[in-house]
């Protein structure tokens, strides 16, 4: 396998660890051939490697125009699950809830779901009355946030929150975690401080128009949106709470997963080679146009000049490997406000869902060069946070 490009400085490649150019990326590619490596670990045995899937024709669930639909979007309307020779629905669903809901039953095979609600999803921790079992194989979208404040709201520094209206469309979302993450930081309680509410997706942009709202976190494209419109402004990116954090994910069932592997490393090779391609800073205009040339997921119904602002490196990305440091993160954070039980075992739980080793095999079967460990040091409010 041909070895990774050079690589580049943290700023203006986000990432932690290299992957492969363009070019390099779809010489290697071609090949799609699991490592010798990947044989001993007992995530792939051999003849779950080479056995075809059980199944050719499944249903994803997807969540756009948005950012971390993105790889989805893109990996179908290339036609790459062809070459895995699966015949993939690609639904698009008005709410996440919806796919996790449909996710349960089985009318779904895989979902796109921000991490925190496969989480929630997974341990039967609310809205969820009993636990469905699910897996994590690749991250869909990492950073793709921002704190926005209205214009004409009077919001300078921090100390400038108390007494603002401040929301969040989800409690079991990244945007909700990072939110409170920035109040913590500045020493505001969102019970006291502040008035905290949550406000529809599809109703947030309008309600800062209004004055009903003063501050959100939301995912891209609604801050870019948010912007074009001149309603608001970006006071600080996401990433700079949380250096390069997860959102949303591609997830299945485990039962899924344990029954036909093989069908589950199809899709998410397929997925994994999608994310890189499109994380590549270089192809993030021909990204935005490709994925506007179809009206079947609307992105067409976004401007150009929206999508580019949304998807400028750094500020949105897709690198697709699940640290479980960043699920020990969450965890961490969403027991703090009651998202998760107490009693969770935070690295049992983070190991069961996110699947580091797996996505590694992925990553090195389509040419990239993964990160060696499951956990990296993770860059938080201006501090690292270790993990051993």
């Amino acid at each position: 396998m041909k070895a990774p490009g050079k690589k580049k400085k943290a700023e203006s490649r986000p990432q932690e660890v290299t992957v492969c150019t363009r070019r390099s990326f779809i010489q290697t590619v071609g090949g799609l051939l699991i490592s010798s490596s990947a044989l001993g670990t007992g995530l792939l045995q051999p003849e779950s490697i080479f056995a075809a899937p059980r199944r050719r024709e499944i249903t994803i669930g997807t969540f756009g125009p948005s950012h971390c639909a993105a790889p989805f979007v893109y990996t179908q309307i290339k036609d790459f699950f062809k070459s895995e020779k699966l015949k993939v629905n690609l639904v698009n669903y008005p709410t996440m809830p919806g796919i996790a809901k449909d996710l349960a039953s089985g009318k779904l095979d895989f979902g796109q779901l921000v991490a925190p609600l496969a989480l929630a999803m997974h341990t039967g921790a609310k809205p969820f009355g009993s636990p469905t079992p699910v897996v994590i194989t690749q991250i869909a979208g990492t950073n793709g946030s921002a704190l926005m404040v209205r214009n004409g709201s009077g919001i300078d520094g921090p100390k400038d929150f108390k007494g603002m209206t401040v929301a969040s469309h989800s409690k079991l979302g990244v945007n909700y975690l990072i939110n409170m993450m920035f109040l913590e930081k500045n020493k505001l309680d969102y019970k006291k401080d502040v008035k905290f509410k949550l406000v529809g997706l599809k109703d947030m942009i309008k309600a800062m128009k209004n004055a009903e709202v003063d501050a959100f976190v939301m995912p891209e494209p609604v801050n870019a949106m948010t912007e074009d419109k001149g309603i608001g402004r970006v006071k600080l990116l996401s990433k700079y709470l949380w250096w390069n954090h997860p959102c949303c994910s591609l997830v299945t069932r485990k039962e899924m997963f344990d029954k036909d592997r093989a069908l589950v490393a199809s899709v998410t090779r397929m997925m994994t080679k999608g994310g890189l391609l499109i994380n590549e800073k270089e192809t993030r205009g021909e990204t935005v146009d490709f994925l506007r040339s179809t009206q079947k997921y609307r992105y067409n119904t976004i401007p150009r000049n929206v999508l580019m602002r949304a998807f400028v490196p750094g500020r949105a990305d897709f690198y697709p490997f699940p640290y479980q440091s960043s699920a020990l993160v969450i965890i961490e954070i969403m027991k703090r406000y009651g998202l998760l039980p107490r009693a969770v075992n935070d690295k049992k739980l983070a190991k069961e869902v996110f699947l580091s080793d797996f996505s590694r095999m992925i990553m090195k079967d389509v040419g990239a060069k993964p990160p060696k460990s499951n956990y990296r040091a993770e860059k938080i409010l201006g501090k690292v946070k270790r993990f051993s």
